[in-house]
């Protein structure tokens, strides 16, 4: 598997499939590994390419984990492999670095998938606070391994959802205490409400009907990206691209695949 070196450190990346390029960002403790759901559908029709952030997977842990450092990585990612512009898909974590690339190089990004994500994960609501203090104590104290058993289950917690809940303990547990703890930080400090007008790109948002984040702050995400589309998922937790993997991919390719130059209506 492929390593590239970017501002001193390895960034490594997997890449399948051939058509239009799409960055693929997977969230907070994951890697890569989490797209399994997705690869075979979307590698039929685009070019996917699916980094580890750093410090997650088998990228380097030393360098900047601020959002807006692992956006300037990702576009510099793409310079390295010859892409001028492609569509990005971000989930969790990985849909604040999406919407960081879409501030930075609005000229590169044609379209954004952000799902289970949100545009602002710094802690101003008191529920918001206590699960944050919560994980840093959590994972502070015990490591990553009891943690990744827990949100294994919050994200599928129905009978037949075994063989989801072993895969994302394993995918979870794989990762470094320090990691979390810095990459849980630096998003706890990040937030764009005020850009959000600032998104050129044709923007789809997958939503949860039980995810983290409340139905208010997405609709505020749809209402501050000019022209975004919402995509409810009823039942579904934070884990939609995998408990609801068929309809969310084909969500996706039907997005990424309508006439880029049609406006995208906004969803009232």
């Amino acid at each position: 598997m492929p390593h590239v070196p970017i501002d001193g450190a390895r960034c490594h990346y997997t890449e399948q499939g051939s058509g239009p390029p799409l960055l693929l960002i997977h969230g907070l403790g994951a890697s890569q590994a989490d797209w399994f759901c997705q690869l075979p559908a979307l590698s039929d029709q685009f070019r996917c390419v699916m980094p580890d952030l750093v410090g997650h997977g088998q990228s380097d842990s030393t360098g900047d984990y601020a959002i807006f450092a692992q956006a300037r990585r990702l576009l510099k990612l793409l310079d390295t492999l010859g892409i001028d512009r492609c569509a990005v898909l971000g989930h969790s974590m990985g849909g604040a670095v999406a919407q960081s690339m879409a501030l930075l190089a609005p000229d590169r990004i044609t379209a954004l998938v952000i799902c289970n994500s949100s545009s602002g994960f710094r802690p101003v609501t008191g529920q918001k606070m206590v699960e944050a203090v919560a994980r840093f104590a959590l994972v502070g104290v015990l490591g990553v391994r009891p943690l990744a058993a827990l949100i294994a289950f919050r994200l599928f917690p129905h009978a037949g959802q075994e063989s989801l809940r072993e895969i994302m303990r394993e995918h979870f547990a794989e990762g470094s205490r320090r990691v979390y703890l810095r990459s849980l930080a630096a998003l706890g400090r990040w937030a764009i409400w005020s850009r959000l007008p600032e998104i050129r790109a044709r923007t789809l948002i997958v939503a949860a009907e039980h995810d983290y984040f409340p139905l208010a702050e997405t609709e505020r995400m749809v209402a501050g990206i000019p022209g975004a589309r919402l995509e409810l998922f009823a039942g579904s937790r934070h884990g939609t691209p995998m408990d609801r993997a068929e309809a969310f991919n084909t969500a996706v390719i039907g997005f990424l695949r309508a006439d880029a130059s049609a406006p995208v209506a906004a969803v009232t």
